[in-house]
């Protein structure tokens, strides 16, 4: 807002009008003026005041279509309208109103009750520029923190013996609390998880660079997925359970050259298993959400992954993606889907699929896949 603030005095009468201006260059505001309502909305265009009188009675354009246009034009910034009227009908306020006035005065105009009016509208302008500058610049970091978060994916490894590995994971806002890993190990097999913050947004996101680092670094030196969950655990519950946050998770290790694999879960949905377009049934497994309290114990349940086969690990973003009627996309969806493609690989068709299943709904929650398959 500018400092004196301009405002913009749009009246026919050219008493009232010097009235008006006079004392508002007494309380040191600056102030321009229009004689009728098609100059005000021009001059309201042109020179865009913090804050606009405008009579409702006028030639060529009455006030309340003057307030209208303003505030249907999205080209235009937030300009407060005290609209001025002669009549004290209850139903001349209301259509001022309901046109997009912010306030009112009737005629003869109060001194007191002018200024009064004027400041509360400029207090309100200023405090509407501040959260747009404020929005903006949240904009800004936000863009910067989703560039910094794409770092934390990994580069998918090329695999031997006809193996492949595929994943994405897409943020509902700028950044999200889904994350996935492929870390090679000094054996030639693979960590891979697929993970979910409870909540959404930047704290989410920064409890999962925490969690990510702390997998990594528990990679390095702890062997058995299920010890390794144990400490991840125990480290989330300590940065984590006062806050109330908490992450599931679904891990792996795989040996590309057998096809073998140890599953883990923490409170995460099951992967699908698929074989010759069926869903095939994992062995079941236990455990508990990684950071809701210590000392969890995890099993560990092992697979044989065949030629043509492949496993699907997903968060609940897939499941629970919403379409413009808000119904949800299921599991009797994604296993029909499954049932019905060509694959492997299912992944980027699922994600294809579940895009079309959103169509011009915002997307609800994040949404990550992770798929390893053999030819």
């Amino acid at each position: 807002m500018r400092t004196p603030p301009l405002i913009l005095i749009v009246e026919d009468n050219p008493e009232s009008l010097d009235i008006l201006r006079a004392r508002l260059r007494a309380h040191n505001y600056e102030v321009i003026t229009a004689l009728d309502g098609e100059a005000g909305l021009t001059m309201a265009r042109e020179k865009q005041p913090d804050l606009i009188l405008l009579d409702i009675m006028m030639p060529k354009m009455d006030g309340i279509e003057v307030c209208r246009r303003i505030k249907e034009d999205p080209s235009l910034p937030f300009m407060p309208i005290i609209m001025v009227t002669a009549k004290a009908d209850s139903k001349d306020v209301v259509a001022g109103l309901e046109a997009g006035g912010d306030e009112y005065l009737t005629k003869p105009v109060d001194h007191a009750a002018l200024v009064a009016r004027v400041k509360s509208m400029l207090r309100i302008k200023e405090l509407h520029d501040t959260v747009l500058e404020q929005s903006a610049q949240l904009r800004v970091q936000l863009e910067t923190a989703t560039k910094i978060q794409s770092l934390f994916w990994p580069k998918i490894p090329d695999l031997n013996e006809g193996g492949h590995i595929w994943a994405v994971s897409v943020p509902a806002t700028y950044v999200g609390g889904d994350l996935y890993d492929v870390i090679p190990l000094p054996d030639d097999s693979l960590l891979v998880y697929v993970a979910d913050v409870s909540d959404k947004g930047v704290p989410a996101a920064l409890i999962m660079a925490a969690l990510s680092t702390k997998i990594r670094s528990e990679a390095l030196v702890q062997g058995e997925v299920d010890k390794l969950l144990e400490t991840v655990n125990d480290r989330m519950y300590s940065l984590t359970s006062e806050e109330g946050f908490f992450a599931t998770i679904a891990l792996a290790r795989y040996w590309p050259s057998s096809g073998k694999m140890q599953l883990a879960l923490g409170g995460h949905l099951s992967p699908l298993w698929i074989g010759d377009g069926e869903i095939r049934n994992l062995p079941q497994i236990e455990g508990m959400s990684l950071g809701v309290k210590l000392d969890v114990r995890f099993e560990t349940k092992e697979i044989l992954l065949s030629p043509g086969e492949s496993i699907l690990f997903f968060t609940d973003g897939v499941v629970e993606a919403e379409n413009e009627n808000n119904e949800l996309l299921g599991n009797d969806r994604l296993i029909s889907y499954i049932k019905n493609a060509k694959g492997p690989p299912w992944g980027k068709g699922l994600l294809d699929y579940i895009s079309d299943w959103r169509g011009n709904s915002s997307a609800n929650d994040d949404l990550t896949i992770l798929e390893i398959w053999r030819d």
